[in-house]
């Protein structure tokens, strides 16, 4: 696996989210990625000076530039992940007509069950995980280099 730096996008903010995102980058790390967490680089209090809001903003632009995969998990909807994974999506598009490779966007929706998915997400993914035990699977999709679609109801 060449490619495995990741950028992991995911809202932290209760006890539930928090053990969400421990579990899962125990699991991609397991599995030989490299992932950054912008929460264990740097966490922005509710009372920051300019200074520092700009510095972590800018700090995780820089880290998802950087990245192969961003991997963003959707449960909850949380407004930043989303914003970073419309960012990844973006560069990507700068990246196609520069000719080179963009970075693959994965999103990660546990608690959908049967609910509808998100149509802009839907579409800028390259692969949608919806099981825990589906991440497994993630080395394989991404050496196989194909987009892996998202087939169910959408909003």
């Amino acid at each position: 696996m060449e490619n495995n730096k990741i950028y992991f996008a995911s809202p932290w903010f209760t006890p539930g989210q928090e053990e969400r995102e421990e579990r899962l980058k125990a699991k991609l790390r397991s599995l030989g990625f490299d992932v950054h967490s912008p929460k264990e680089e740097a966490v922005c209090g509710a009372i920051s000076d300019h200074e520092t809001r700009e510095a972590i903003f800018m700090g995780n632009i820089w880290a998802i530039n950087e990245c192969d995969i961003v991997f963003a998990v959707t449960d909850g909807k949380d407004m930043g992940t989303i914003w970073e994974a419309g960012y990844a999506y973006g560069y990507n598009e700068r990246q196609k007509v520069a000719g080179y490779e963009p970075k693959k966007i994965v999103y990660y929706c546990e608690t959908l069950g049967d609910g509808l998915f998100n149509l802009m997400l839907a579409q800028s993914g390259d692969i949608i995980i919806t099981k825990f035990e589906d991440i497994d699977k993630l080395p394989e999709l991404l050496d196989g280099g194909e987009k892996v679609a998202y087939v169910g109801r959408i909003q």
